[in-house]
């Protein structure tokens, strides 16, 4: 499954060089994911319990399937790195952030090549959605901002 001299632990991110580019089978994918990663076989509910919460939530925040069983190798080396800690699951997730802007790129590269025009998400400037807790300041803050304050009246208004 893995080429020669790979482990289990690498980052699925690898140059043309290092391994072949098999044919994906047939699915709804039509992005160019299959050329820059490599997708481990497994039983992607399964790894996904396995996770950390933190990593759970990541993942289901994830803007492209992030691969259950991709992460869970990638904990796996993590928690041998770091140990079974919040620093091993703060360093996941920075890595899984980091890969989720590779891949963005890369979308936006080759939307750029195929349609002239930049990504329309990136040509909006539109932010990735992202969970947040409600009682979060910064959530807070931003709701009171945007919402128009009643008058006395009961009528909206900007104040």
């Amino acid at each position: 499954m893995m080429g020669k001299g790979m482990s289990a632990y690498q980052p699925w991110l690898s140059t043309p060089s290092q391994r072949p580019h098999p044919q994906p089978p047939p699915s709804n994918e039509r992005t160019v994911r299959h050329e820059i990663w490599q997708r481990h076989e497994g039983d992607e509910w399964s790894a996904f319990e396995q996770l950390p919460p933190s990593i759970r939530q990541r993942l289901r925040e994830h803007a492209y399937d992030a691969w259950s069983v991709n992460a869970l190798i990638l904990w796996r080396h993590y928690k041998r790195v770091h140990g079974p800690t919040r620093r091993a699951e703060r360093a996941l997730i920075r890595y899984l952030d980091y890969c989720e802007r590779l891949e963005r790129e890369a979308f936006a590269t080759r939307y750029h090549s195929s349609y002239g025009t930049p990504l329309p998400h990136d040509a909006a400037v539109a932010s990735i959605l992202r969970y947040t807790p409600a009682n979060t300041p910064t959530n807070q803050a931003s709701l009171c901002a945007n919402k128009p304050r009643r008058t006395s009246s009961g009528q909206h208004g900007s104040s």
